[in-house]
């Protein structure tokens, strides 16, 4: 049974769950968590390209059967998560249709949230990212206080510590936001999603309409 299988798992900040080329030994669920996915270059650059919460996993690789991470995989959100062994993992996979289905379905809204990302690394500016960035971290935590540095931020937006600073104050004046001591508080998510404009929303939809269908519907 792959239920007996799973660990609860408690995260700090910032430990990291997977680093490229490492061979993947568990398949993580956050649960309270919180896990941002960046792409980093052989030069050090980095960049976020997505964020994972209790609507998914991390070590998505393996569900195309890759046994290694091309990717960083590290918490922005502290908490708790669940683990199961790859070995686990795989064989659910190739015994139980209906565990395979759903984990396709989210690997395939996971690559539309990832392509988004690109989208909006060259197609919106800096506070148009900083709104879609915090609505999709709001959407997977349960409080409306992020815990957030100006560093870490730019890592997420890949601009400038000044870039960063600059656009939270834009928020802030507009009222959406409050910001305190390194941490961001959420006062108005709908001025948010306004501000975010068509940067934020598909992936949400993709993902919605993926879990509204019956296993079974997936290969129909």
């Amino acid at each position: 049974m792959v239920s007996g299988d799973f660990k609860t798992r408690n995260f700090a900040l910032r430990t990291l769950l997977l680093s490229p080329g490492e061979s993947i030994e568990v398949v993580t669920y956050p649960e309270t968590c919180v896990v941002s996915v960046v792409a980093t270059t052989a030069e050090g650059r980095q960049a976020e390209v997505g964020l994972v919460g209790v609507e998914g996993l991390v070590g998505i690789a393996a569900v195309f059967g890759e046994n290694h991470s091309p990717i960083d995989c590290f918490t922005q959100v502290p908490g708790d998560a669940l683990q199961l062994p790859v070995r686990s993992f795989t064989a659910a996979m190739e015994s139980n249709a209906d565990f395979r289905a759903v984990h396709l379905r989210y690997a395939h809204s996971f690559l539309i949230q990832v392509s988004h990302s690109a989208l909006a690394y060259s197609a919106y500016n800096v506070v148009e990212r900083l709104a879609r960035w915090l609505l999709m971290t709001h959407d997977r935590s349960r409080t409306d206080d992020i815990v957030i540095t100006h560093e870490f931020l730019s890592l997420m937006l890949g601009v400038r510590r000044a870039g960063v600073t600059t656009a939270l104050q834009s928020i802030v004046r507009l009222g959406y936001i409050s910001t305190h001591r390194g941490r961001v508080g959420i006062l108005d998510r709908t001025g948010l999603e306004e501000l975010a404009g068509d940067s934020y929303g598909t992936p949400e939809a993709a993902y919605r309409r993926a879990f509204t269908l019956s296993p079974g519907d997936a290969t129909n």
